[in-house]
C-alpha cells in the first residue's frame, strides 16, 4: 500500500524531534484520549498542523486507500469529481485521486475541499497542485451550521468528522443522520460515500448504529460488510468493528511512534462505504439467533461456499484452540481450529488475519460456532 508524506521535509534535528513528538502526543491526547480537542479548531494552531502532517496525514491517507480498494471503487470518467467535508490538509480526498487517478490516469480529478481552518486548506491545495490536482477550497466551512456545497460527486467523504459533530448534544445521532443523508444525497448515480472514524469504542458503536440506520432506509454497503443488515456487533455491550490493514509507514511515522509509544505498524478504523443507488433488497431483519441456530447466528448456516469477513484477531482459548470472528450473512460467529491436526486447510486458517475476506466451504458446526475440519476449505478473495 502506498505510505507517502504529505511533502519533503529535511532532516529534523533531534532538538526538532523531540518538539514534534511532544507535540503529537498533545494532539494524539486531544483526538483519541480524553479528546478535549474535538469539535475545535486544533488545525489553526501551526505546530498542531505540523505534527497532523507529520504523523496522522500518512496514516488517513492509507485508510482511505485501503477502504476503497476494499469497496473496489473504480471509476472510468473524463472528470472525477470529490468532495471533502471536514478536510483538514485533504489526507483523505488527495488519497482517492490519488486511487482513482492508479487505474485511470486519464481522468481529471476535481475536489472540493470543506473545512473550518483556513491554514490546514492552505496546506492541503499546495499539496493538490503539487500532485497535478485541481482543488477548490470553501473556508469557515463547519458542518454543525454551514450547507454542503451542491452539485453532483462521484465519491463524498467523511473522514473522521461525524465523531465531533454535535457531540455533547443527547440528540447527536439524529443530527449526524440527517448530516449523513444530506452528504449522501451529493452523490452521482455511480457515486459512492465514505465515512472514516478512529477505531475507538464508543465512536465505533455509534457509527456502526448509523450504519444500520442508512441500511433500514435502503442504501447499500459496499465495504467492509458482506450483508446488508442490521450490525451484529452491537448486540452486546462493550463490542465494536474496526478494519486493519498492513502498510509501509514513512520514516517520520515510525521515528515518531518510537518516541511517543504511538504503535502505526496497522492502520486501523471504524469506517464503511456506502453505493449511492438504493438497494431494495434489504430487509429489516430480526436481530438475535432464530430456532435451530448457533450462538451469535442470526440466519441458519448454508455451508456451501459462504463469504465470509474476518473481523477479529486470533484468539487462544483454554481448549487449545485458535479462533476467528467472522461476519457473513448468517451473522457473527466464531471460527476455531486446533494447530497440528493436518487438515488441507489448516495452512490458510492459521495465516488469516483480520479484514479478510474469505469464501469458506464445508465449515464443521461446534456447539460454540464454527471449526475447521478435513472437508474444510478456505479461499481468500482479494477485496
Amino acid at each position: 500500500m502506498p505510505s507517502p508524506a504529505p511533502h519533503s521535509f529535511y532532516p529534523p534535528s533531534a532538538k526538532e524531534l523531540a518538539a514534534a513528538a511532544k507535540d503529537l502526543l498533545g494532539l494524539q491526547r486531544g483526538l483519541t484520549g480524553e479528546r478535549a480537542l474535538i469539535g475545535s479548531s486544533y488545525m489553526d494552531e501551526s505546530r498542531r498542523l505540523s505534527s497532523y502532517l507529520l504523523f496522522y496525514w500518512p496514516v488517513s491517507y492509507a485508510q482511505t486507500q485501503a477502504m476503497l480498494a476494499m469497496a473496489g471503487f473504480s471509476l472510468e470518467a473524463q472528470k472525477i469529481r470529490i468532495l471533502d467535508l471536514g478536510s483538514g490538509p485533504a489526507p483523505c480526498s488527495l488519497a482517492a485521486a490519488d486511487f482513482l487517478r492508479a487505474s485511470h490516469p486519464a481522468s481529471q480529478v476535481e475536489i472540493t475541499a470543506c473545512d473550518r481552518s483556513m491554514l490546514a486548506l492552505e496546506s492541503a491545495k499546495r499539496l493538490a497542485e503539487a500532485s497535478g490536482f485541481e482543488m477548490k477550497t470553501i473556508s469557515n466551512w463547519d458542518a454543525s451550521s454551514t450547507k454542503i456545497p451542491g452539485g453532483s460527486f462521484d465519491l463524498v467523504i467523511l473522514g473522521h468528522l461525524v465523531n465531533e459533530l454535535w457531540q455533547d448534544r443527547s440528540d447527536r445521532l439524529d443530527r449526524r443522520f440527517a448530516f449523513m443523508e444530506d452528504a449522501f444525497s451529493r452523490l452521482a448515480p455511480d457515486g459512492v460515500l465514505l465515512v472514516l472514524e478512529p477505531a475507538l469504542l464508543g465512536t465505533g458503536r455509534e457509527l456502526l448504529g448509523l450504519r444500520d440506520r442508512l441500511v433500514a432506509s435502503g442504501k447499500r454497503i459496499l465495504a467492509p460488510c458482506v450483508r446488508n443488515a442490521p450490525c451484529p456487533a452491537l448486540q452486546a455491550p462493550g463490542q465494536t468493528c474496526h478494519s486493519d490493514f498492513a502498510w509501509n509507514p514513512p520514516a517520520m511515522v515510525r521515528e515518531l511512534g518510537l518516541r511517543t509509544g504511538l504503535d502505526k505498524e496497522l492502520v486501523k478504523t471504524t469506517a464503511f462505504v456506502v453505493g449511492a443507488g438504493n438497494d431494495q433488497t434489504v430487509m429489516n431483519e430480526p436481530i438475535g439467533p432464530g430456532p435451530g441456530t448457533l450462538p451469535g447466528m442470526q440466519h441458519p448456516i448454508d455451508r456451501k461456499k459462504n463469504i465470509w469477513r474476518v473481523v477479529s484477531d486470533p484468539m487462544l482459548n483454554k481448549a487449545g484452540r485458535v479462533r476467528y470472528l467472522l461476519c457473513g450473512k448468517s451473522g457473527r460467529l466464531p471460527f476455531s481450529a486446533k494447530q497440528g491436526m493436518g487438515f488441507p486447510a489448516e495452512s490458510i486458517f492459521f495465516s488469516l488475519r483480520r479484514s479478510d475476506l474469505i469464501v469458506l466451504d464445508g465449515p464443521e458446526e461446534r456447539e460454540s460456532g464454527l471449526g475447521l475440519s478435513a472437508a474444510t476449505r478456505i479461499e481468500k478473495k482479494q477485496v
